[in-house]
């Protein structure tokens, strides 16, 4: 009888760890799946029409050959998570339209070592862009001069120094993406219905 009961016990406490198990997965399932989610990327349920945006290359006035592409690619990228703005490469047929201008850089140094040679540098981007409704020509937004900074550090291999500049002028055209990607979302947003009358 004993062994009986012992059994009844044994199978009573192997099934409560098992429910006990499964309701720590179930609210570890419910908590994760809580997460948050650009408001940007998914079309409202009232949305019937995903506005298209022309991006065009931006003009490169600066000695760092090719930035104006990886701009490009990088403004690109951004909007491709977005579910209200389409990119279209026919201006033509855009709602709206984005032009700009790698205007300058400014390298000055930031921290010195006891010889006041620099250490670190702040690398200072200036650039100017216009969004336009391309319908009728009319400028939604527009900064004529926008001024983006990131600092990176001086290597006395000149090859790694090089390498570092790079990497923060690709972070700079990251945020100046992000600042584009929120701004034109917030002006579409702010004109309801303005853009789904073609």
């Amino acid at each position: 009888m004993k062994n009986v009961s012992s059994k009844k016990v044994s199978f009573l406490k192997y099934f409560r760890l098992l429910f006990q198990l499964f309701l720590l997965f179930f609210i570890a399932f419910a908590l994760c799946s809580c997460g948050y989610t650009n408001p940007y990327t998914q079309m409202n349920s009232q949305d019937t029409y995903a506005n298209t945006l022309h991006i065009t290359i931006w003009q490169n006035q600066t000695n760092e050959l090719g930035l104006e592409s990886e701009y490009f690619r990088l403004f690109n990228a951004w909007f491709k998570k977005s579910g209200r703005i389409n990119i279209i490469f026919d201006e033509s047929q855009a709602d709206l339209k984005l032009t700009g201008e790698i205007f300058s850089i400014d390298l000055p140094g930031l921290f010195y070592d006891k010889f006041d040679d620099a250490l670190e540098i702040r690398i200072k981007l200036i650039v100017r862009f216009t969004l336009y409704d391309n319908r009728n020509k009319t400028i939604l937004w527009q900064e004529k001069q926008f001024t983006f900074s990131e600092p990176f550090l001086i290597d006395p291999s000149g090859d790694l120094t090089e390498y570092n500049k790079k990497r923060a002028l690709l972070r700079i055209g990251d945020k100046i993406s992000e600042l584009i990607y929120v701004r034109v979302h917030e002006i579409v947003k702010s004109m309801p219905g303005y853009f789904q009358n073609k």
